[in-house]
């Protein structure tokens, strides 16, 4: 009886190997897993050589475009949008941004900023034509502030 039991433990496990083969239950291997070993001259033995990753560098915000100190999760996925979370109240982004846009060029308000209750908008220009706006929210439950700036460049 034991004989028997063992026997459909072992078929059982073979069958579940079968099957996780077959639906791609094997890993795929890594560039630095598919090369050929190199083989030293000192010793004979074979050593893999590691394949080097290429490292894409993160865009950065424009020089023109002041972002809070403390801020966090920034992202800037090209030249002409930036976002990022900082624990600050509406008022006090509003305030840094009118403070601090004037000594980068944005010295031209555009429309008059707009804070009511948990969201602002701020949108200014430079003389060449370049402008910028401020789509501002609070998060209450996470007491953070969202800030997405997006850049319009003239030609």
């Amino acid at each position: 009886m034991k004989f028997k039991k063992a026997a459909i433990v072992v078929l059982s496990i073979t069958i579940i190997a079968l099957i996780s083969v077959a639906c791609g239950g094997s890993q795929a291997t890594t560039p630095a897993q598919s090369q050929a070993p190199a083989t030293t001259q000192e010793t004979g033995s074979s050593v893999v050589q590691p394949t080097a990753v290429p490292t894409i560098p993160k865009p950065t915000a424009p020089a023109d475009v002041p972002i809070m100190p403390d801020a966090y999760a920034i992202e800037v996925p090209n030249q002409l949008t930036i976002s990022f979370k900082i624990d600050a109240t509406i008022q006090d982004v509003v305030d840094f941004y009118e403070a601090n846009l004037p000594d980068n060029g944005w010295d031209q308000a555009n429309n008059p900023d707009s804070v009511v209750g948990a969201m602002a908008q701020m949108s200014r220009g430079k003389v060449n034509g370049d402008r910028i706006t401020f789509s501002i929210q609070y998060n209450p439950v996470g007491e953070f502030t969202i800030v997405q700036i997006y850049i319009t460049r003239a030609k």
